[in-house]
């Protein structure tokens, strides 16, 4: 075994021994919630819309071929090279709450795709529902629903399809 040989495997073992004690058990413990679903069709994120555009331009907007970032098992689009950067720099922050599942629905236990196109803002995050009449229910009692949709989310975020880990 040549030296840098050695130092490669020493590093790898050392690397792999530091993650195995780590001093936050539940970073390994608890599976993570999925990214988000992806459209049957095209493959991408939340039907190929630009997550970063619910924030910067206010409304919901389709991404353009080739401006794509991959996070979370998917394959994200963006509407600039911009938008793409401060995603890929903070995903969690722009990609939609519950992975783009209606907040409505999974506050009732079930797990509905949300409608890019039909979406809230609360809490600086971005909401996106199945239908209009979903949003409108939501936002009397969003805070409520909001929550209980969270506690939900634990179980049914574990294995919905069309999503991924992150």
């Amino acid at each position: 075994m040549t030296g840098t040989d050695r130092f490669h495997w020493i590093f790898v073992f050392g690397i792999a021994t530091a993650l195995s004690v780590s001093p936050w058990p539940h970073v390994s413990a608890v599976k993570a919630a999925p990214s988000a679903w992806r459209d049957q069709m095209s493959g991408f994120a939340i039907g190929g819309y630009d997550p970063v555009a619910y924030h910067t331009h206010n409304k919901p907007s389709l991404g353009v071929e080739g401006l794509e970032h991959r996070w979370g098992g998917a394959v994200w689009q963006f509407i600039s090279v911009g938008n793409r950067d401060v995603f890929a720099a903070h995903p969690q922050i722009y990609a939609p709450r519950f992975a783009g599942y209606d907040a409505l629905a999974l506050s009732k236990g079930l797990s509905v795709r949300g409608h890019p196109a039909i979406w809230a803002m609360y809490r600086a995050r971005v909401y996106l529902f199945q239908d209009i009449e979903s949003l409108r229910s939501w936002r009397r009692t969003q805070e409520k629903t909001t929550d209980l949709a969270q506690e939900k989310w634990k179980k049914l975020g574990e294995d919905l399809p069309g999503t991924s880990e992150w």
